[in-house]
């Protein structure tokens, strides 16, 4: 199957719709894993199917677990004819995301499946002080005073760049680039956030944003040194037992404090403000968009920070995978079970559930970094209009270009602003849209919804919708859950 092709549309009622759409990219091999259903959806208690094909013949070894930290749920062998292939079987009786290593005379294939995806959540409850620990923090920032410092750093007809640095606390700074559109404004902003590494370049100019979107565009890092430097002390100080000396204590608050940096210049709009990012980027945008209410758009790949409580559950374990670190480095239960307490203050899934405005997300089935289903659960906490899209055969790098080019089409859906950029040559293309119907009271048991799904203004009425409640008191039932 290549894609795009829709894979599943739920709708969640109060009062939103989700649209997943999955993308598959296949490369010519001597060895290949499919699941025999193309789209990879099985449900908790069905028997998946791993389609083996190859132009050889022999036995193939195959596991099959959670994520490379998990264990395994199933080994053997197989025999593959080069005529006919072979077939592995397992059943799964609870939610989650499979993977499925082949190996056949040292050539190496895995495939993807998700089970029950809609149904993964926290395997462990938040932490009864989660919202106060993060207003403490963000109240400490506010004692330090931003004193923004800017330097020219490029420009162009159309955007003009400069690199700047913030006050953090602890004497920290928060350094990165702000690219300005040319014209007056008043102009949305995007925050784009970095993915891991603290070398030169991992923080960059994200001008094309304010290019060709017409947006304020700040992109920062997350390290104690401008971004076109290396910072010798890049994530440490880090104790992963003590939810207070937690690197990314810092990296979340550098977000916060970049939107206070957005919020006082006087070309921006006042309202719009998307954060993005991929990997760490990912992870950090929906943290920040989570204690952050300023931000109403997010957009995010391959996300790291969820489900860090996998790995004591048997299960998936996103990056920075920190109860292995514990195991490998420290070795003690205390110390274990100090950093399963300690992570729950970083977990995207408790940030996710804060967060009602629209997303944009991407996961990928051959992850082995962020593993699908620690994505997923962030995603079902979301309670606003999502789309999340799907790929089969994608490991974690590169990000499909599906998703760097949907983000532009997310923005102008969303920041109409942004149609409209210095750039003289704009788009028009505004994406994927799950629209759930305006908002609704009745005082009656009965209520009509009608919904849509579009791609660049445009409804398909032949893609399948699900109605699903997401909060609130009291049980509802659908007279029909597929229905418009």
């Amino acid at each position: 199957m290549k894609g795009p092709t829709l894979f599943h549309l739920p709708s969640r009622v109060c009062a939103c719709m989700i649209l997943l759409l999955l993308f598959t990219h296949q490369c010519i091999a001597q060895l290949q894993v499919n699941t025999v259903r193309d789209n990879a959806a099985y449900t908790s208690g069905e028997n998946v199917q791993f389609k083996i094909t190859s132009s050889s013949s022999g036995t193939a070894s195959y596991t099959i677990r959670y994520d490379k930290n998990s264990p395994i749920l199933k080994s053997g062998d197989v025999s593959v004819s080069g005529s006919s292939g072979g077939t592995i079987n397992y059943t799964a009786n609870e939610p989650g995301f499979l993977l499925c290593e082949v190996n056949l005379n040292g050539q190496v294939s895995k495939a993807g499946a998700a089970v029950s995806g809609f149904d993964i959540n926290p395997l462990e409850s938040e932490p009864g002080d989660f919202d106060s620990f993060w207003n403490g923090a963000k109240s400490e920032l506010a004692g330090v005073p931003m004193n923004p410092q800017l330097s020219y750093y490029s420009g162009t007809s159309y955007t003009t760049t400069y690199s700047i640095s913030l006050g953090n606390i602890d004497g920290r700074k928060v350094y990165g680039y702000v690219s300005i559109p040319s014209g007056n404004g008043p102009f949305p902003a995007i925050l784009t956030l970095p993915p891991f590494g603290s070398g030169v370049g991992v923080s960059s100019p994200q001008d094309f944003m304010a290019e060709r979107g017409g947006a304020i565009s700040m992109s920062i890092s997350i390290h104690n040194a401008p971004a076109n430097q290396v910072d010798p002390n890049a994530y440490d100080p880090n104790d992963i037992s003590d939810r207070d000396e937690n690197y990314y204590k810092y990296a979340v608050l550098a977000a916060v404090r970049a939107i206070d940096y957005i919020y006082s210049r006087s070309d921006f709009d006042g309202q719009n403000v998307g954060v993005i990012g991929v990997s760490q980027g990912g992870g950090l945008a929906i943290m920040t968009a989570g204690i952050d209410s300023r931000v109403n758009l997010l957009s995010f790949s391959n996300p790291t920070h969820g489900e860090h409580a996998g790995h004591a559950n048997n299960k998936a374990s996103g990056f920075p995978a920190y109860l292995k670190q514990s195991q490998n480095i420290n070795g003690s239960s205390s110390h274990y079970n100090a950093t399963l307490n300690a992570s729950k203050y970083y977990d995207t899934g408790f940030f996710a559930k804060r967060y009602d405005g629209p997303v944009l997300g991407f996961i990928s089935y051959e992850d082995e970094v962020c593993p699908p289903a620690t994505g997923m659960v962030a995603y079902n906490q979301f309670r606003g209009s999502t789309v999340l899209m799907h790929s089969l055969n994608v490991g974690h790098d590169p990000h499909p270009s599906e998703y760097w080019n949907g983000r532009y089409d997310f923005f102008r859906q969303h920041f109409t602003a942004m149609q409209n950029p210095p750039w003289p040559w704009p788009e028009s293309t505004t994406g994927y849209y799950a629209n759930a119907g305006n908002d609704q009271n009745t005082s009656s048991s009965s209520l009509s919804l009608n919904g849509s799904v579009e791609l660049n203004g445009n409804q398909n009425a032949s893609w399948p919708v699900k109605w699903e409640k997401v909060s609130g008191p009291g049980s509802v039932s659908f007279s029909n859950s597929t229905a418009r």
